[in-house]
C-alpha cells in the first residue's frame, strides 16, 4: 500500500513539474489539490486530458473557447490560466477578445431566455387590468 501512495506523490511531483515548466506559475487551486489530494489531482489531470484531447479540434479553438467559457461563468483565475494559454499558443489579442464577446452575447442573451416565461405571465396580468 504504501509503495502505491509513493507513486502517486512521484506521479504528482511529475506532473506538476511538467506544468510549470509549459505554463509558469500555477494556479493555487491545482498546488493545493496536488498536495491535499493527490489522487483526485491525477483523476482531474486525466479528465482535462481526455477533454483536451477528445477529437481533432485545434488547440487555438480549445483554447478560446476554454476562455470564452471562463470569462462567462466569471472565473477569474480560469481565465487568467486560459489567457496564459491563448499567449503560448500566440493567439491574437482580437481574437481571444472575440470569444470573450462571443460568450458575453451567449450570457446576456440567456437572461433574455429564461425570463421569457415571466414577462408572459406579466403580460397576461397586465391584460386583466
Amino acid at each position: 500500500m504504501q509503495d502505491m501512495r509513493t507513486d502517486i506523490v512521484e506521479k504528482v511531483q511529475e506532473s506538476l513539474e511538467k506544468m510549470r515548466k509549459s505554463k509558469g506559475e500555477l494556479p493555487d487551486f491545482l498546488e493545493i489539490m496536488a498536495q491535499e489530494t493527490p489522487d483526485v489531482f491525477l483523476h482531474h489531470l486525466d479528465s482535462k486530458d481526455f477533454a483536451m484531447h477528445y477529437t481533432d479540434l485545434p488547440d487555438k479553438c480549445k483554447v478560446l473557447i476554454c476562455l470564452a467559457v471562463s470569462a462567462a461563468l466569471g472565473l477569474e483565475k480560469m481565465t487568467e490560466s486560459f489567457a496564459l494559454s491563448a499567449k503560448k499558443h500566440e493567439i491574437p489579442y482580437e481574437e481571444a477578445v472575440h470569444a470573450i464577446l462571443l460568450a458575453r452575447f451567449v450570457k446576456s442573451s440567456s437572461v433574455f431566455g429564461e425570463s421569457m416565461a415571466v414577462l408572459k405571465l406579466l403580460k397576461k396580468d397586465k391584460c386583466r387590468e
